[in-house]
Order: C-alpha cells, then structure tokens, then sequence
C-alpha cells in the first residue's frame, strides 16, 4: 500500500492516543519509565492493553511518544518567535519560566518531571533512550549556539564570548532551575529567571564591560 493509500487515523483514534500519551506522561514523572507498566497506563487511559498495543507497539514506542509531547512543548516555547532571536533568547526563557505556576499544575510539571525522571534513568549510554536524549542535547546546544553567533555577525553580542560555552551555560541554568521548581514550586521563579535574564543580556550586549 503507497503512502496515499494508507488509511488516516481516526479523530477518535487520535484522542485516545494522545490520552495515553497523557497519562504516560504523569505515570512516569510519579514513578519512573521503569516503575510504570503499559497495563497500568492502559487501565489509567481506559482502554485494554491490546488497545493500547494498537496504537504504541512496544513500551519504547510509547517512550519516544511521550518524548515527542516534551519536544513539542519545549519547541512552543523556546523557538516559537522564530528560529534566530539572538540573544533575547534569554529574556523568551525567562518569560516561558515567570509562567510556571506556584503550584505543580497537570501539564507543566508533569512534563518537566518527565524529562527530568527519563534523564535520570538513561544516563547510561546502554539505555534506550541515551542515544535521543544525547542527540536533543546536543541539537539544542547547537540552536542556541547558532542564534547567539548569528548576533555576534550581526554586531548585537559582543566578539570575546564564545557562542558555544554560552550556550551551554544557558541550558545548565534551564537545567537548574527546572530541577530547583520541581522540588518546592512556591521558590520566586519568576523573579530569579528575570534577574538572570537581566544580567545574561547585560554581559552579552555589545558595549558592555568585560566582566
């Protein structure tokens, strides 16, 4: 069957894969990718475990699935303005940040608690998901590096920083403070992303002082 033949997937079909990805999604920021079972995502989600093997056919399948919603997330937000913002990227990171809530929400949290569980558990480079994870990584690292030396080109950043190590200081700092709400989400978020926002652009703005 070509490509064009292929049947389309249900709207109906459509909704229950994304409730599965759903309760994926919480399951594994409660208890692990190691600690939750299809059959338990399948009861969760309502539909058999057959039902569920329709849609995802293996636990790595449904793995990539939910890494998938967290890339499109952290798409929405970071490059949602468009692919080069210099380095008013930190200001977006500081905005996207000061809207996290003080209370650990179903969808915000449940994402980053995700993500940060999957790392923990595939720090290995002999886990399933390490190759993903390393290749996000460094994808991610790469996009900022770009943005920040595209400022640089465009005499928006100063010369005597190196795109690359600033980017990796950026997402160390997204990094930290993702871990830091996950644990108390009542800290002043909103007030240490724009502190830092405030200060990363002074340092990086052509015409300031080397520090």
């Amino acid at each position: 069957m070509s490509p064009a033949q292929k049947p389309k997937t249900s709207a109906k079909g459509l909704e229950t894969r994304d409730r599965i990805v759903d309760v994926a999604v919480r399951f594994i920021a409660r208890n692990g990718a190691r600690g939750t079972s299809l059959a338990d995502i399948a009861a969760e989600a309502g539909v058999s475990q057959t039902g569920l093997l329709y849609h995802f056919r293996s636990k790595e399948a449904l793995l990539n699935a939910v890494m998938d919603r967290h890339l499109a997330f952290s798409e929405e937000w970071l490059w949602g303005r468009g692919p080069d913002p210099g380095i008013k990227i930190v200001d977006i990171i500081a905005k996207h940040m000061a809207s996290w809530p003080s209370e650990h929400d179903g969808k915000v949290a449940s994402l980053l608690g995700m993500n940060t569980v999957v790392l923990g558990e595939n720090v290995s480079p002999d886990t399933d998901l390490h190759p993903r994870l390393v290749d996000g990584y460094r994808t991610t690292i790469n996009r900022v590096t770009a943005t920040l030396r595209a400022a640089q080109e465009r005499g928006e950043m100063r010369d005597d920083i190196d795109p690359q190590l600033k980017a990796m200081e950026i997402i160390a700092f997204c990094y930290g403070l993702e871990a830091a709400w996950l644990v108390d989400p009542t800290i002043p978020v909103a007030a240490a992303a724009a502190h830092w926002a405030a200060q990363q652009t002074k340092q990086l703005a052509t015409g300031s002082p080397t520090p």
